[in-house]
């Protein structure tokens, strides 16, 4: 029984011949395409990471969207669990 989620490849087929010549330019296009597109995302995001750095000026920067994603509540948790870790190893180095 198969998944309903599954996708039957037609190479599973016992009377499949093979893809086309056509089928075969067009997969390899697509592709192509796919690949030429993520390259100038990655190349807009490493320019812009280049021009305004990592803290970035804007909605758009690294961080804006990091904090934009977390809400107060859980900022406050991380604040309080990373101050507690550091308030630990202050004391920890103190008595040394």
């Amino acid at each position: 029984m198969d998944k309903p989620n599954t996708k039957t490849l037609p190479h599973n087929n016992t009377e499949w011949n093979g893809y086309t010549i056509d089928e075969l330019r067009y997969m390899r296009a697509y592709t192509a395409a796919r690949m030429e597109i993520s390259r100038e995302r990655l190349v807009a995001k490493v320019s812009s990471v280049k021009k305004d750095g990592i803290m970035g000026a804007g909605k758009g920067s690294v961080v804006g969207r990091l904090l934009g994603a977390v809400g107060y509540v859980d900022m406050a948790i991380l604040g309080w669990k990373i101050s507690r870790r550091v308030l630990k190893t202050m004391k920890i180095l103190r008595r040394k």
